[in-house]
């Protein structure tokens, strides 16, 4: 493809995966539009962000790595702010720098999980825009490609024991196979003090404030290690 001339199509004939490898390899940067809501952005082929309706606002993102508050993160997304958002943010505070690498990997890795479903959207490629965030902790696209789509398939898998997020689920009363004990995460024990029997999995993400796939993924193992059950 040509990096500088505007492309369009729908996903119908050619799929977002082939789009963003088009992008890619023709080492583009600008935005792809993805019907009314959704965007992708990039810079010499690598994605720096991408934005879904169901995405959190970025603000919000970036205020979890505790560098600035969220007015001051809104003032720095203003299109006016010469410095891209993200490189101010690390040059404030060097040490978050990971953080903040990790929390708009994570971002991103969402949504294009979310975008990669088969669709017959439209959408168009415009060369040249830049999102006021910046490419600071731009990614390769291949790579995280390839990770939407492990997650793509982890959540077929899932979808058999969770078919939607109002199944609710409660502990079960012993461990399974006479076990003495059972090693779980961090994030699985979070997940289990809400377990009652009553609280559905969409309450967990929202009290959690963790994405589906991630308490998905989590209360699956759980289930199949039988540690809880359906209620």
């Amino acid at each position: 493809m040509d990096p500088q001339a505007n492309f369009q199509g729908n996903f119908a004939s050619q799929p977002l995966d082939s789009v963003l490898e088009s992008i890619a390899s023709g080492e583009a940067s600008g935005k792809l539009g993805i019907g009314s809501h959704s965007e992708i952005w990039a810079e010499s082929g690598r994605i720096y962000l991408v934005k879904t309706p169901s995405s959190p606002r970025i603000a919000d993102v970036l205020f979890g790595a505790n560098v600035a508050s969220v007015g001051r993160i809104a003032d720095l997304l203003s299109a006016d702010n010469v410095t891209p958002a993200a490189q101010a943010l690390a040059q404030m505070a060097p040490d978050a720098t990971p953080v903040l690498a990790r929390l708009l990997h994570e971002h991103n890795l969402n949504g294009l999980f979310e975008l990669l479903v088969p669709s017959e959207e439209d959408f168009i490629f415009t060369p040249g825009l830049a999102h006021p965030l910046g490419a600071q902790f731009s990614e390769s696209t291949a790579d995280l490609i390839t990770q939407a789509r492990q997650r793509l398939d982890i959540w077929r898998e899932i979808a058999v024991r969770i078919p939607n997020t109002d199944v609710t689920f409660r502990l079960c009363p012993e461990l399974p196979d006479h076990s003495d004990e059972k090693v779980i995460t961090a994030d699985e024990w979070r997940y289990l003090s809400l377990l009652d029997g009553k609280t559905s999995v969409a309450d967990v993400i929202t009290k959690t404030d963790s994405s589906a796939f991630r308490v998905c993924s989590a209360l699956y193992r759980l289930a199949l290690e039988d540690l809880i059950t359906e209620s």
